[in-house]
């Protein structure tokens, strides 16, 4: 599959019907998360993996590392609202080797070939892509995270100190529509850090 064409699936998705401002609940741009599940997938931590997806929101990694040939992939969400959502995603694009595990992401333990995650940004509740960062560290071979561009030195602090490797670095402008009450522009564009880490 070309990656315009992972795009172009990815934007039919449906998107949180009521995002919550405490989780900094915000659908990853398609454009963005088909170019990370691409660069996932030329780096072979993809297909007939098993991936990851901390803070699923409805599904936009879990349905694009289905679509590229991923062996098992948990989309972890504790958002009862959004797993619905997620729920009808799924059926949508017949992803039957997704599973959906409805809990915090600090009660995950399985292991995972691959996580993809984009977690909150901190931008409500400092470093509250923190847990999403060590529990990645803790379960996964691979990771792929993007973050506030801001944070990049604390994260990649933390990531050297809890034994993972950077390999790939990536930025991008991360649109962040008018969502909540609290914004006062139609669209902010915050520079975002994806990181590819490796562990041991």
């Amino acid at each position: 599959m070309k990656k315009k064409k992972l795009e172009l699936m990815l934007e039919t998705i449906k998107r949180f019907e009521n995002p919550k401002s405490c989780w900094e609940q915000y659908f990853t741009p398609p454009t963005i998360a088909s170019d990370i599940l691409f660069l996932a997938h030329l780096n072979d931590d993809i297909e007939e993996r098993v991936i990851g997806d901390l803070g699923a929101g409805t599904g936009i990694f879990s349905i694009g590392a289905c679509l590229l040939g991923a062996k098992k992939v948990y989309a972890v969400e504790i958002d009862k609202q959004a797993v619905k959502v997620l729920e009808e995603n799924l059926k949508k694009f017949k992803c039957e080797n997704v599973e959906i595990i409805n809990e915090d992401i600090e009660d995950f333990n399985i292991s995972v070939d691959t996580v993809i995650q984009n977690p909150p940004f901190g931008s409500q509740r400092r470093h509250a892509d923190l847990p999403f960062l060590l529990k990645a560290l803790e379960i996964a071979r691979v990771i792929y995270t993007l973050h506030n561009a801001e944070t990049q030195e604390f994260i990649e602090k933390k990531i050297i100190e809890n034994g993972g490797n950077i390999t790939h670095r990536k930025k991008y402008l991360f649109p962040i529509p008018h969502t909540y009450h609290f914004h006062r522009r139609d669209v902010v564009k915050i520079e975002a850090i994806l990181l590819r880490v490796e562990k041991g």
